[in-house]
């Protein structure tokens, strides 16, 4: 009976969306190589075209001039560079250019800009709780994590005199179309990336790229918008109830 109904509750279930999007950003605030997601929405009508006859289609059928309801659209993942921060540790990469380190997985490889590496119980170079990290000739194994590297990612013992292996550092053309986000800040991709020559910078991670007082800024925003479409959802109801109780036939 009330267009407010829709608008109200198609904004509460938006707004729930969106804030999940933003406190999975504000967890992952100290994690290494992480990227930001931001949350989308659309008119209902939009989407449920895109949805039906998919989104090449530039000439869908009209439903009507009026859109009520607002639906979830997309999470869009910002790929910008975070800040880099030196350690001391000699299992920490960070790269200064774009691309992906590789790590071989259960279910295949990943993708992830996170360099805080470490090793396993069998002296492989490892993402904690991810996978091996991946060289140019397959997981790095290390004899002890007493090394130094170069640039260009090569991993030589402390006296320089062997080379344990290089990291394979990949990159995608669209990462929108090419990527798709899982746990760990890591990604996978249909296709293998595409081998760069980047620049590796050594005893450093990038951090994520996750600016809280931004994120604390759009999460009371959105806290706002959802108690206010709740309360203004509850006068709607009184009035349906005052409707049907007090107009209604005696």
């Amino acid at each position: 009976m009330f267009q407010g109904f829709y608008n109200l509750g198609s904004e509460m279930l938006c707004q729930t969306r969106n804030m999940n999007v933003i406190s999975n950003n504000m967890a992952n605030v100290a994690t290494a190589g992480f990227k930001r997601d931001d949350f989308q929405a659309s008119a209902f009508r939009e989407v449920m075209m895109s949805r039906y006859q998919g989104s090449s289609d530039t000439s869908p059928a009209a439903l009507g001039n009026m859109a009520m309801v607002r639906s979830a659209d997309t999470t869009v993942t910002d790929y910008s560079q975070g800040m880099f921060r030196e350690t001391e540790n000699t299992l920490d990469f960070a790269l200064t250019t774009p691309g992906f380190f590789c790590v071989q997985t259960e279910g295949g490889t990943v993708y992830t800009r996170n360099g805080s590496f470490a090793l396993d119980e069998e002296g492989y170079l490892t993402l904690p709780t991810v996978g091996r990290v991946l060289g140019q000739n397959g997981p790095i194994q290390l004899p002890t994590d007493d090394i130094i590297s170069d640039s260009r990612g090569n991993i030589f013992s402390a006296d320089g005199q062997t080379l344990y292996g290089t990291l394979s550092v990949v990159d995608f053309q669209n990462y929108d179309e090419q990527l798709v986000k899982t746990t760990g800040g890591a990604f996978t991709a249909q296709d293998a990336g595409t081998p760069v020559d980047a620049d590796v910078k050594w005893k450093a991670t990038e951090g994520s790229n996750v600016n809280p007082m931004d994120e604390m800024t759009a999460m009371m925003s959105g806290q706002r918008s959802l108690q206010s479409a709740a309360q203004i959802l509850k006068m709607y109801d009184h009035l349906m109830d005052k409707t049907v109780t007090q107009l209604g036939p005696a």
